[in-house]
């Protein structure tokens, strides 16, 4: 009994890993400036696309660029995408290579209305993969989805590790606000594993629930301002 016991643990960790992780993926981390502004960007690398957020760090709203296939390292284009999800701005990098063996890239931001250009600088300061990150130990992943109080984290290790909390970030000073603990790993979806809904006049967040993958609903109580867990 406790043999099958054990196997049954051990395939349901299976499962979970799959469903996280459909195809292997990458995330480079990066602290930059665009013109004189500092941004925080991240870029996902999963079968040759990549899907990149970023933020003004004065304001801490993710903003979305338009996923791009790698086809080549040199002078690639990112599309950066408004709130109705239309381009608005042109990311080019002078060569794409984003791992950890490029610890710096240039290239230029370019706004498609006045046409204006500014040059697009950034450092890495992590990169996470299947096997282990760098530097050592967790880095916050920040996620697409914001309210517009707070934007998110989840700290990983590995780019296909299960999650276990969710930092919740007050964008006014930077500083975290509430760390959100699940009542069972949930699977990894990147940059888009916590999704922000308004319910009842309420912000939630949720994490997807599928059969091998247990959800996660945490709403916001404006009385004790914190997130509460809505499931347990």
């Amino acid at each position: 009994m406790e043999l099958f016991r054990g196997w049954r643990a051990w395939l349901a960790g299976l499962a979970l890993l799959a469903a996280s992780s459909p195809a292997l993926a990458s995330y480079a981390i990066y602290s930059g400036r665009i013109g004189g502004s500092d941004i925080t960007f991240v870029v996902e690398s999963r079968n040759a696309v990549q899907r990149a957020i970023y933020f003004y760090d004065r304001y801490r709203t993710p903003i979305r660029l338009k996923p791009a296939f790698l086809h080549q390292t040199r002078d690639l284009g990112m599309d950066e995408l408004d709130a109705a999800g239309l381009p608005v701005a042109r990311l080019r990098f002078d060569r794409a290579d984003f791992f950890r063996s490029s610890a710096r890239l240039t290239g230029t931001w370019t706004d498609y209305r006045s046409r204006q250009a500014l040059p697009l600088e950034l450092e890495l300061v992590a990169y996470i993969d299947s096997d282990d990150a760098w530097p050592a130990g967790r880095h916050p992943l920040l996620q697409a989805a914001s309210s517009e109080r707070f934007y998110f984290q989840v700290p990983m290790d590995e780019s296909d590790a299960a999650v276990r909390t969710i930092e919740v970030m007050d964008k006014s000073s930077g500083k975290r606000w509430q760390t959100l603990e699940l009542a069972q790993p949930g699977c990894n979806r990147g940059m888009d594993t916590v999704q922000v809904v308004l319910e009842r006049g309420l912000t939630q967040l949720r994490m997807a629930q599928t059969p091998y993958c247990p959800g996660a609903v945490f709403e916001w109580d404006p009385v004790a301002e914190r997130f509460e867990d809505r499931l347990r």
